[in-house]
């Protein structure tokens, strides 16, 4: 984590007017945007000047968080995030380990000025932050963002709007504290945080509490016609073709999840849902047991992530891409 001197440094320089912009990744996910919206709260209340810069759209059941209506999304203003990161003299970057998945904000970042800090838990981060808070053992990157506030002994500022972001992002990279990176922190941080009066069944709700008929139509056409079980039922793969989610009017986050319903079947051990998204077939992977999905992600299409949840992409079309991965699957299980 830091040393003495960094957190001294940091603690010194996030003053009292000090411009920060806080930055997530791409298609950005639960874990991203708690997080982002709760560091960047903490900022505030530390005094700093704060903007969010995010280079796409939120999933509509992360929308009602308290701060996401003033993030800035690159699709929609890219002249502000521009200004934003031109003028800033922090930039934190939270969820990612590699410029390039903070798409177009990337570059932007890479030639700043600005003090950059890391604050993640995915493998292998690159090198392009002056301070990195990292653990790639750490169930999510919101538990770090608490344990960063916990660091610079702030803990009394945490207020409502700081623990729903943390609790959402703990919640959704965790599957609900289902996966094995869970551990006795994770549970004492959900006790801080309700302690502080947060309502936990209230964040569950509007997160996984509501579905269009258009979503869970999809989810059961997904499952019906479009999954397959290989190795003996020890693997699961879904996939989504354009025509399918165009028929099913489908938005961002309507497939969120169905990785995982696939890797709940009796004896699958390893699931993967590809969705043709944009000219890419963009591949999610989901694992348990001694089964890890980070390899495979990695050494065939161009990924990475965690023992058990990663994610990839191919440039074939879907049937190759499908054709190309039971080939290569056996190596793996």
């Amino acid at each position: 984590m830091f040393t003495v001197s960094e957190k001294n440094k940091l603690n010194e320089r996030l003053c009292e007017g000090c411009n920060v912009v806080v930055s997530t990744h791409k298609s950005p996910d639960g874990d991203a945007i708690g997080s982002a919206i709760a560091l960047a709260h903490y900022l505030v209340q530390k005094g700093c000047l704060c903007t969010i810069v995010v280079p796409d759209g939120l999933p509509k059941n992360l929308q009602w968080i308290p701060g996401a209506d003033q993030i800035l999304l690159y699709t929609e203003n890219e002249a502000e995030v521009k200004r934003a990161v031109e003028s800033a003299e922090f930039i934190f970057s939270l969820d990612y380990n590699d410029l390039s998945r903070a798409g177009e904000i990337g570059p932007l970042i890479s030639v700043s000025d600005a003090l950059k800090v890391l604050i993640d838990h995915h493998e292998d981060p690159k090198q392009f932050a002056d301070f990195v808070f990292h653990d790639a053992a750490c169930c999510s990157t919101a538990q770090l963002v608490f344990n960063f506030i916990d660091e610079f002994d702030d803990l009394n500022r945490i207020d409502m709007k700081i623990a729903i972001g943390i609790y959402v992002g703990l919640i959704t990279d965790t599957g609900s504290f289902r996966y094995p990176s869970v551990n006795a922190r994770t549970h004492e941080i959900a006790s801080y945080l309700i302690n502080v009066g947060l309502k936990h069944e209230d964040v569950h709700e509007a997160i996984y509490g509501e579905n269009t008929i258009d979503q869970l139509q999809l989810n059961g056409f997904a499952i019906s016609e479009r999954l397959e079980l290989l190795q003996n039922g020890q693997v699961a793969l879904i996939y989504l073709e354009k025509e399918d989610l165009k028929r099913f009017n489908a938005e961002k986050g309507y497939t969120e999840g169905l990785v995982n319903k696939a890797l709940s079947i009796s004896g699958v051990k390893l699931a993967a849902f590809f969705r043709e998204d944009k000219g890419l077939i963009k591949i999610s992977f989901r694992s348990k047991g001694g089964v890890f999905v980070n390899a495979l992600a990695k050494e065939n299409f161009g990924g990475g992530g965690h023992k058990y949840a990663a994610g990839g992409a191919s440039r074939l079309n879907m049937n190759d891409t499908l054709s190309a991965f039971r080939t290569i699957i056996d190596e793996y299980v």
